[in-house]
């Protein structure tokens, strides 16, 4: 009978169905508490749902059942690694790696404890000894290349992100750690999406009394100020855009001109979003990425009050900009100027652009140069950041 509950319980976890399948593991458990399989696979459950604790202990039971078995040595150090607990962590991996030295997972999960104690060497010559056994070893690679970026060798952890990413391209945490570590050697070409969109999460509670008060943040209303003079009334009715909509500053700057239109926005913070929800002026909020999010919508007015200010080239905005735009509408935006040529990234991880850039970028995108205005954006340290306020226009002939 415990075989026929037993292949049941498997199919159910290999099927994700996970309390089920531990249900049916302590069943089995109630009729045989030595049964060394349910032990251990209602362990894993427990791991699985997040039961850290429970977890190492069960697994921890399992070990000293079959103490000849890698497996439960090797998972309760997983949750001891989830729970901090590193010491026993690493202890835990020892033993798995005693009953099977090429135990790849159980290598990887060591050296990623060592770095997680900050005993370097060591988990950089942990990571190599798994990458010689496994070459393809995709986290093994983003973990040696984190490594790298907590020794300060970010051109090497580059390159290890890179082999991780070649061997497993669709592995995000490679994808955003790469570009974490190329932001530090100043090698991008925006801010990495993951870390704007964490500065906006724990900037939303306390946004509008920074901007507001503390930095006197202008660029709505330059904003507003560049469309009045620019765009041909009656300025009612537009069907608007608001990129990196924020708490909704730059769309409450416009939101007369929406009605009997429409005023949607979009930004990567979830936090953010819900704080412009409760201004109760948007059509449609989206949390995205609107350097590639698809609109299928069209519009008389895309604004975006800085923030483009994290993105340096400048062509996928201006590009995602245009093709939300009807024929003759408007693209609106602030940014901090830079003098010369070109574009650059500032000391507080932002980017400058040049008036001279901006004019090529719009050409190349298809637009029209419209109007640009020199104006002070906030202040920082007690200094106003110089800016432009632009405003580009899709022809009426393409």
């Amino acid at each position: 009978m415990n075989e026929a509950l037993m292949r049941q319980a498997a199919n159910l976890h290999q099927a994700g169905r996970i309390p089920e399948a531990a249900e049916i593991y302590l069943q089995v458990l109630r009729g045989n508490p030595r049964h060394f399989d349910a032990l251990y696979s209602f362990g894993m459950t427990q791991l699985q749902s997040g039961a850290l604790d429970e977890a190492q202990a069960t697994l921890g039971n399992a070990a000293k059942l079959n103490p000849r078995a890698p497996e439960p040595w090797f998972t309760r150090g997983l949750a001891l690694l989830q729970l901090r607990r590193r010491e026993e962590a690493l202890a835990c991996f020892d033993q798995a790696l005693k009953l099977r030295p090429n135990f790849v997972e159980a290598l990887s999960s060591r050296a990623t404890a060592l770095l997680e104690m900050n005993r370097l060497d060591e988990a950089l010559a942990g990571f190599d000894r798994v990458l010689t056994l496994k070459p393809d070893h995709a986290i093994s690679w983003n973990n040696r290349a984190n490594t790298f970026v907590a020794m300060r060798r970010l051109e090497e952890a580059v390159a290890s992100f890179d082999k991780a990413l070649e061997f497993q391209p669709d592995l995000a945490i490679a994808q955003n750690n790469r570009m974490l570590a190329l932001l530090e050697l100043r090698k991008v070409t925006r801010i990495p999406a993951v870390a704007v969109r964490t500065l906006f999460d724990d900037y939303a509670s306390y946004y509008e009394t920074a901007m507001l008060g503390s930095l006197g943040y202008q660029a709505p209303a330059h904003l507003k100020a560049l469309a009045d003079a620019v765009i041909p009334e009656p300025h009612q009715g537009f069907r608007i855009l608001d990129l990196g909509c924020g708490t909704g500053l730059g769309g409450e700057a416009f939101k007369a001109w929406a009605l009997g239109g429409a005023l949607d926005g979009i930004d990567l913070s979830a936090p953010m979003i819900e704080k412009a929800r409760a201004r109760g002026i948007y059509s449609e909020l989206v949390i995205g990425d609107f350097e590639s999010a698809p609109t299928a919508k069209s519009y008389d007015l895309v604004i975006a009050a800085d923030a483009v200010i994290y993105s340096g080239d400048l062509a996928p905005t201006f590009a995602q900009a245009k093709s939300a735009l009807k024929t003759g509408g408007y693209f609106l935006f602030t940014l901090e100027r830079k003098e010369g040529e070109g574009w650059e990234q500032t000391p507080a991880n932002r980017f400058r652009h040049s008036e001279s850039y901006l004019r090529q970028a719009a050409a190349k995108a298809g637009f029209e140069f419209t109007d640009l205005r020199e104006c002070t954006l906030r202040s920082e340290s007690r200094e106003g950041v110089a800016g432009f306020a632009i405003a580009l226009k899709k022809p009426t002939a393409t």
